[in-house]
């Protein structure tokens, strides 16, 4: 289990909202494995540079594999809020607001 938000977290967070059955069904099919291996792909998007969160989430979901090809935009957000409530990269703004919330790498971590 990670020390931010888990698949269990994601579902509940998920449930709240108003989604397709495809985009549920998507989000069902996720293992914890599928969220590091999003998390990694925000991750290696960005830079110290501030960056829209909006463009990072479409350019992420855009290089998915296709087995992601269903996963709604949302859970992504969600991804990007749990990367800052861990401190593992730095958000300014109203998260809510994903086409004006900027993200970036924390300035004290390494860019591999």
């Amino acid at each position: 289990m990670t020390a931010f938000m888990d698949k269990a977290a994601l579902e509940a967070a998920i449930e709240q909202l108003d989604l397709a059955p495809e985009s549920r069904d998507a989000v069902a099919r996720l293992d914890d494995r599928d969220l590091m291996q999003i998390d990694q792909a925000i991750l290696s998007a960005l830079g110290r540079e501030w960056q829209k969160a909006g463009f990072i989430a479409s350019g992420v979901m855009i290089a998915a594999p296709d087995e992601y090809e269903d996963v709604p935009e949302v859970v992504y957000a969600l991804r990007i809020r749990a990367l800052v409530q861990a401190s593992r990269i730095g958000g300014k703004g109203d998260p809510a607001a994903l086409k004006t919330y900027e993200i970036r790498l924390p300035a004290t971590q390494q860019v591999h």
